[in-house]
């Protein structure tokens, strides 16, 4: 079809990076939303623009310069692609790997347009490039594979696998088929389909990171809805909506353990230290015990020094585990005190253990019989674990 010509494929091309990289740049500058990634990707969308799809602004250009520019904008491009993905997953991974990838990448390519090789530069930029959408891909399933199923995991990964799967295509391309380079020393426009192909997947790969930003966005809000602003713990309202999720849960024989938690002498340590000291020390101990928990367990702030956790079990009278875990958490916290003021201060808590009761579908009488408990390890001398080994669950 007339209207598919690689010119007017690379035209569109031009317009969409255009409009694209103004978008991420509106989203970094006036929403302030993820500002160093969306500057990545408006970076990586006008390098994209002067290297793919302004073909008529460089047809007056040395073929050397054209194939440089485009390779090293390839290289540049996918660099900008998969850093921007990093900050936007929030990857502790550091940029090493991406380093020694388009570092090598631009080495090899210099190297092979200093010797005048057709297949030397074009060879270098496709490996490196494909070898960073790989990175990409793996950033992906790492990033979202645990909040998201796998059906959207993969629907995630997919455009960087496929544009990895072109850029393998491509190298075997250039190695088994002759004749290639002819278009490339005459400075002809490249196929309409092959044009078409790379406008698709930049599209897609686009609006795929787009996807990801607003996910990230609702992530955050929810977190901020539900989360205790000081500790990152649930916040009071949605430790009680886990609580009444357990309750209906309990019902089906999926049992769990309520753990009541007072930090000991709490008053004692803003009296001395301040407090924002005790603040602190509130941020120390639930990094402590989030450290302790297992992935399924909940924790959360119910007020000042107050915390309570749900423990899931195996079974509805698993109290062995709950107390096991719960252990666990005044080991931790007893073994790293607070640094304080050049030194370190000893934090200790006090912990009641408890199960719950079927049809208490608020679960206060299982809150209340850890209460309990927890005044009983504080009687006992604090610093302790008390279970309510004596109370079994009981029924409607």
């Amino acid at each position: 079809m007339e209207f598919l010509d690689a010119t007017t494929i690379l035209k569109a091309s031009a317009i969409f990076n255009l409009m694209a990289a103004l978008a991420w740049l509106t989203l970094a500058q006036s929403f302030r939303i993820a500002p160093r990634a969306s500057r990545l990707m408006a970076a990586g969308h006008v390098i994209r623009l002067l290297t793919q799809g302004c073909g008529d602004c460089l047809a007056g250009w040395p073929v050397l310069a054209q194939q440089a520019l485009s390779e090293y904008g390839l290289v540049a491009c996918m660099l900008l692609l998969v850093l921007a993905l990093r900050r936007m997953l929030r990857s502790r991974q550091g940029a090493g790997d991406l380093a020694w990838t388009a570092g090598l990448g631009a080495a090899f390519i210099t190297l092979g347009l200093a010797s005048g090789s057709v297949l030397a530069p074009q060879l270098a930029s496709t490996a490196a490039a494909t070898w960073l959408a790989l990175l990409a891909v793996r950033e992906i399933v790492r990033g979202v594979s645990p909040q998201l199923s796998a059906v959207m995991t993969a629907c995630m990964a997919l455009p960087f696998a496929a544009l990895a799967v072109i850029g393998i295509a491509h190298g075997a391309e250039l190695l088994l088929m002759p004749g290639w380079e002819g278009p490339i020393l005459e400075g002809r426009m490249p196929a309409p389909a092959r044009a078409l192909l790379w406008l698709v997947v930049t599209i897609a790969i686009t609006l795929n990171l787009m996807a990801l930003m607003i996910w990230r966005v609702i992530a955050r809000i929810q977190h901020l809805t539900y989360s205790d602003p000081l500790t990152g713990a649930l916040n009071r309202r949605a430790f009680e909506q886990a609580l009444e999720d357990a309750q209906a849960q309990l019902q089906r024989g999926r049992g769990f353990a309520l753990v009541m938690i007072d930090i000991d002498h709490f008053k004692r340590i803003n009296d001395q230290h301040g407090h924002a000291t005790g603040d602190a020390a509130l941020k120390h101990c639930v990094r402590i015990w989030q450290a302790g928990l297992r992935e399924v367990d909940r924790l959360g702030r119910l007020g000042g020094e107050e915390f309570c956790a749900l423990l899931p079990l195996a079974s509805p009278t698993d109290l062995d585990t709950a107390a096991a875990v719960t252990e666990r958490l005044r080991a931790g916290l007893e073994a790293q005190p607070l640094p304080c003021n050049g030194g370190a201060l000893a934090l200790t808590a006090s912990f009641g253990v408890a199960l719950p009761v079927a049809g208490d579908a608020r679960g206060e009488i299982g809150l209340a019989r850890a209460d309990a408990e927890l005044y009983r390890a504080k009687a006992e001398g604090r610093n302790r674990v008390c279970v309510a080994r004596h109370l079994q669950p009981a029924t409607a």
